[in-house]
């Protein structure tokens, strides 16, 4: 049957056409189902897209998606129309019947909510993330993109440090003085809504219902009770964003000074919240200088020079050594019973170690020799890697390798009894 009329309804149904339009919709149908897409307007294919949400002329849903997809992505060809709803009848079908999350389409709104769950989801386990991923949420779920200003590409770490301590301590403010928490009014709170599927088109659920949860997302799932859909999600506070905005442009502002940077406008912040930014930032900068003056500085390039300085000593050693050997013992003098070889040995190797390790890094390797503690090197400021490093450097001459490994630091069993005989039980 040729119908040359257009159907412009809304939500329309069999009933709602005349029997002319209706005919018209099976011939186009017919002709839909041997591969051949014609345009006839939004009604004949809302009407189709309805049929398919029913499982009509599907195997099963999954057939019905299938079709459903490639209908929509055909006939939004025709009539671009039809693409503001594809998303939305598309994603609803799949939680419905159940199918795969994988083919959830993430277009419009859904990937800004799964962009945000995300970002969501890392501020809940904050712990479990580094700096770095905690403020890519952050920036995620602010309305000020902080990642984007000058001042962020050129110094992130210490953006990074000084936003997170701020926040950290804006949390300790809400719980002091707020009865909501920093998370509800700036990142999200929990709830539960119900909500309708389908709300779009024309859908009639069967009369029972089985009982159902379908999960997107850690954060974001759906569930049937009884024929009634809620939805339980996180969801943002009104201006939530803009709140978290405020305060890291503020943090940008603040830092652009320390920084000798092009000023930008500062927003309008509550006067705590400005107290709190100051001080985060002075005492930033002030543990950064701390720990500056700290730091322990080691000249490579003299290593070479010290190597040679010692070689030359050793050499002038091994000449004294030996021309005492051969000096004649006068008879006028009584002779010195010799040390005996034990005595002579721990003196030898007494001598090496003063010159090789300094009183510290010499500490350090009779106490990992002997299992003892080494707290003590933190509590008199030195640096435990520094010192490690040290002693594999000095004895690599001697040993081709490096004689303490690992985190905490052990010597390597390989070397434990030369190292023993030679530092430990010359020490005593």
């Amino acid at each position: 049957y040729v119908y040359k009329g257009v159907v412009n309804q809304y939500f329309p149904t069999y009933d709602s056409l005349s029997d002319a339009e209706l005919r018209g919709y099976f011939t186009w149908r017919t002709a839909l189902r041997r591969g051949i897409v014609e345009k006839k307007g939004m009604s004949y294919a809302s009407l189709y897209v309805y049929e398919l949400l029913h499982l009509i002329g599907c195997r099963d849903a999954q057939d019905a998606y299938e079709k459903l997809h490639a209908f929509c992505e055909s006939y939004r060809v025709l009539d671009p129309q039809i693409g503001r709803y594809i998303a939305e009848w598309e994603d609803e079908f799949v939680i419905y019947y159940g199918l795969d999350p994988k083919l959830m389409t993430w277009r419009g709104d859904a990937l800004a909510r799964q962009k945000q769950d995300e970002a969501i989801d890392v501020m809940l386990h904050r712990a479990e993330h580094t700096a770095a991923e905690v403020m890519a949420a952050v920036c995620v779920l602010s309305s000020y993109r902080l990642e984007r200003s000058k001042l962020y590409r050129a110094h992130t770490d210490e953006v990074n440090a000084v936003t997170l301590r701020v926040l950290d301590r804006v949390t300790e403010y809400y719980e002091k003085h707020r009865q909501i928490s920093a998370f509800a009014d700036l990142i999200a709170v929990e709830q539960t809504v119900p909500v309708r599927l389908f709300s779009s088109a024309v859908f009639q659920p069967p009369k029972e219902e089985p009982d159902r949860v379908y999960e997107i997302h850690p954060l974001r799932r759906y569930e049937c009770v009884s024929g009634y859909w809620a939805l339980h999600s996180y969801e943002r506070a009104d201006r939530a964003p803009q709140r978290l905005g405020a305060i890291l442009r503020g943090i940008d502002a603040a830092l652009r000074a320390r920084f000798d940077l092009a000023a930008i406008q500062s927003p309008k912040l509550k006067k705590w919240q400005e107290k709190i930014i100051q001080e985060e930032i002075e005492a930033f900068f002030r543990e950064q200088k701390a720990a500056e003056a700290r730091r322990v500085r080691l000249d490579f390039s003299k290593l070479a020079r010290i190597r040679a300085d010692a070689d030359v000593t050793q050499e002038r050693l091994v000449v004294e050594e030996e021309e005492e050997t051969i000096l004649p013992v006068s008879v006028a003098e009584p002779s010195v019973p010799p040390a005996p070889a034990d005595e002579m040995r721990l003196v030898d190797q007494g001598a090496d170690v003063s010159e090789v390790l300094d009183a510290v890094e010499l500490r350090l390797l009779r106490a990992l020799l002997a299992a003892e503690s080494i707290v003590w090197v933190r509590s008199e400021g030195h640096m435990l890697s520094v010192l490690v490093d040290g002693i594999n450097e000095k004895l690599y001459d001697d040993f081709e390798d490096t004689v303490i490994e690992g985190d905490p630091p052990a010597v390597v069993p390989d070397y434990r009894d030369e190292l023993i005989v030679r530092y430990l039980h010359g020490s005593e």
